[in-house]
């Protein structure tokens, strides 16, 4: 099925692996290609303006971060959302996200601190105007994950985030996003990884 995006002629022909990937990571995070629908490389190049061949290489990598199945010579479908699926992304978040706040909380130099800060107010901002709030949290997310200083969660995290603000807001923001955003810019500028911690559990709703 085709979707209305804003075509800029010539612009999105443009799109670089990186911001082919995110461009596709966020239209299924954010439900507009929905859980469980089919798509062919065609339909995702004619509805992006793009050739075939760079949306294969997406799609491969969408399927590494658990956004998509691929079939063989068939075709691709975005994963289901089940109730065990649910559970094992909110698990998986609770276990790495604290680790990423707890050291990030306490390895952001001022500036990055200003950044992280700036980065709070644009995501808030994004819940407010209920536009753009996948990108705003993936943005978030990335740039707490590339500050904690631990290689591994790079490696691991590097397009999680799609997927957990997919699997757990289903399509969006939840009710005490904001609240919970603005603890979380408390909590860094004290530079409270606790605080931090809890203020994140509360957004994902962690137990």
């Amino acid at each position: 099925m085709g979707i209305e995006v804003p075509v800029v002629p010539g612009a999105q022909r443009n799109l670089g692996a990186e911001d082919l990937f995110r461009r596709l990571a966020t239209l299924i995070a954010d439900g507009t290609y929905a859980p469980g629908e089919r798509l062919s490389d065609k339909t995702i190049a004619e509805d992006l303006g793009v050739t075939r061949t760079p949306v294969r290489e997406a799609v491969q990598r969408l399927a590494r971060a658990g956004l998509m199945e691929v079939h063989a010579n068939r075709y691709s479908m975005v994963t289901d959302i089940t109730d065990e699926r649910s559970r094992v992304t909110r698990e998986f978040a609770a276990s790495h996200g604290e680790e990423i706040i707890r050291e990030a909380a306490l390895a952001l130099s001022d500036r990055d601190l200003e950044l992280a800060t700036e980065l709070i107010r644009d995501a808030i901002d994004s819940v407010e105007n209920g536009s753009g709030w996948i990108e705003a949290h993936v943005a978030l997310f990335s740039f707490l994950t590339e500050r904690a200083l631990n290689d591994l969660y790079r490696l691991m995290l590097s397009d999680f985030w799609y997927l957990v603000f997919r699997d757990l807001y289903l399509g969006e923001p939840r009710v005490n996003t904001r609240e919970s955003l603005e603890d979380l810019e408390s909590a860094m500028r004290a530079r409270s990884a606790d605080a931090g911690i809890s203020a994140v559990r509360r957004m994902l709703s962690l137990k």
